[in-house]
């Protein structure tokens, strides 16, 4: 997504990637993530994650509009609320499955992988409060929730292709 989101808007992929659902300049998101986070390089610079926010809700409209795909984050779901033919989901696990997962992809320990979770969980909910106006994970929000914990990974991605392939032939 954010090496479409680059070329559409003639921005570096590594401009795109220092704002990669994160919120860094905004003052909400300083609130969240605490007062050092208030600062961006020594200034807020809202003007430059708006454009970088701007340029990723373009890609997503694009790439929505060209058909089939699968879009991760980047408050697609609030995005393409009002799209016909969109199955919106939020997949979440249980924490220990979650700190597992996170120990076993980064090699660290446990207290490494908690801090880790509670990093990207306030950002996610940062960044979507700073451009939806809506909360984060609010069942709500979607038309599926699933928990991988309940199924494993592969009987929740069977089941969300079920769900699509039912909406599609409706």
């Amino acid at each position: 997504m954010l090496g479409i989101a680059a070329k559409e808007s003639g921005l570096s992929t590594e401009f795109l990637e220092s704002y990669d659902e994160k919120s860094n300049g905004s003052f909400l998101y300083s609130l969240v993530m605490g007062q050092a986070n208030m600062f961006y390089n020594g200034n807020t610079n809202n003007s430059v994650e708006q454009l970088a926010s701007i340029a990723q809700r373009e890609a997503v409209m694009n790439v929505a509009e060209k058909g089939s795909c699968i879009i991760v984050g980047r408050c697609a779901d609030y995005i393409l609320k009002d799209e016909e033919n969109i199955l919106r989901v939020f997949i979440c696990a249980n924490y220990e499955d979650r700190l597992e997962r996170i120990k076993a992809r980064d090699k660290v320990n446990d207290k490494e992988a908690q801090e880790k979770i509670k990093r990207m969980d306030k950002a996610r909910k940062a960044y979507y409060s700073c451009h939806a106006d809506t909360e984060w994970g609010v069942a709500k929000n979607y038309d599926l929730c699933m928990n991988v914990s309940k199924l494993g990974i592969e009987k929740t991605v069977a089941q969300i292709q079920s769900v699509a392939e039912q909406l599609m032939n409706k």
